[in-house]
């Protein structure tokens, strides 16, 4: 059975590419700093497919806590065919008001972190002769500028870019390397964004994310399940000669 690994799989987006990736035959190797999430994640997963899941509790800031991810998939599993790049961290403030920890957070666990799983990734893959897939979640806010998202708009057009240059270096070992940019998801992130902004324009968060729902030409908010199925394509036989491509999963926001 082929192995999946899912980073930030305890909720969310994540959660629902976990389930995604298991549905449609993947061992999942799902890693998250919560050990309850994983813990309900593999029980779903069990209850719902009969996988085993394994779950890996991890601070993916840390360069030695990813490395050891990787470890413990081949340990335990033997092989890597999937990486999706999924963990991911927030903060939304006035471009003013940004600081050198807040910049440091975002830009290390959601561009630093993607990297280094993406070399190690590789490396296992390369190994074993694998011609494997990896995936990244970025966003439309990758895609142009974000006044109160900064350090998060820079790191999600960091990981488009990074994107190309793994496809470049990869496509030689037949690894195959994409992302996809969602747009308004219904996630426990959106309502901390639009608490947020909400709050900075002196509405409820309701109006806040009812503006941006606005915005949308399919005119309804974005599920998690919507974005796994883009990854699920793109991790299939179906997207076998597609790569270095950043795919918008956002019902018509972003059209370029």
């Amino acid at each position: 059975m082929k192995v999946a690994l899912v980073t930030g799989a305890g909720q969310g987006i994540g959660r629902a590419i976990a389930l995604r990736l298991a549905r449609d035959g993947f061992t999942v190797a799902a890693a998250d700093i919560n050990h309850d999430a994983l813990a309900t994640l593999a029980a779903e997963i069990s209850n719902t497919y009969g996988h085993r899941t394994l779950g890996l509790v991890a601070d993916l800031n840390q360069l030695a806590e990813i490395e050891s991810v990787f470890a413990s998939v081949q340990k335990e599993l033997r092989r890597l065919d999937v990486l999706v790049n999924n963990a991911g961290r927030l903060v939304t403030k006035p471009f003013l008001e940004i600081t050198e920890g807040d910049w440091d957070a975002v830009l290390g666990l959601n561009l630093k972190t993607v990297f280094f799983a993406m070399q190690a990734a590789a490396q296992t893959m390369i190994a074993a002769g694998t011609a494997g897939r990896i995936v990244s979640n970025s966003s439309v806010a990758g895609r142009g500028g974000r006044a109160d998202q900064a350090p998060y708009a820079a790191a999600k057009a960091g990981i488009i870019s990074l994107t190309r240059s793994a496809a470049l270096a990869f496509a030689p070992h037949g690894i195959t390397v994409n992302a996809v940019c969602p747009g308004v998801v219904d996630t426990p992130m959106t309502r901390q964004i639009h608490q947020a902004r909400g709050h900075a324009l002196g509405i409820a968060p309701e109006e806040s994310l009812a503006r941006m729902l606005d915005r949308i030409p399919l005119g309804r908010i974005e599920t998690p399940d919507d974005v796994a199925g883009a990854v699920s394509f793109l991790c299939s036989p179906d997207a076998a000669y597609i790569t270095g491509q950043a795919l918008n999963v956002d019902g018509g926001m972003e059209m370029d």
